[in-house]
């Protein structure tokens, strides 16, 4: 009797191990739209937005004249929590970090 016992606890691990492997489906992600609005007196050339805790940035706005502003579609997971890295023309640069961008839709960069 113990070896049916044992062979049955066998034979229903390997029926479950296939069904553990299947790959995981991603996470449901949403794209919302950014609206960047430089109101420094100097162009910015790249903004970043780095999910918080990641090293992936994705540039979601390219040379804003002064006074302009410009809007990105921005693919987000169930966290909208990011990073902001700006460069302007003349060097300078900006950080903001932890902005959540579900919350509030705009970025106004000022001096």
């Amino acid at each position: 009797m113990v070896g049916v016992a044992l062979m049955a606890g066998a034979v229903c691990a390997e029926t479950a191990a296939p069904a553990a492997m299947k790959p995981k489906k991603p996470a449901p992600s949403s794209t919302i739209v950014v609206v960047v609005t430089n109101s420094r007196d100097v162009a910015l050339t790249e903004l970043d937005a780095t999910p918080t805790g990641t090293f992936i940035p994705k540039a979601i706005a390219r040379n804003v004249a002064p006074g302009k502003k410009a809007s990105a579609n921005l693919a987000t997971d169930k966290d909208c929590v990011f990073d902001l890295h700006g460069i302007y023309a003349d060097g300078s640069k900006t950080e903001s970090t932890g902005v959540d961008l579900c919350k509030d839709k705009s970025v106004n960069l000022v001096n």
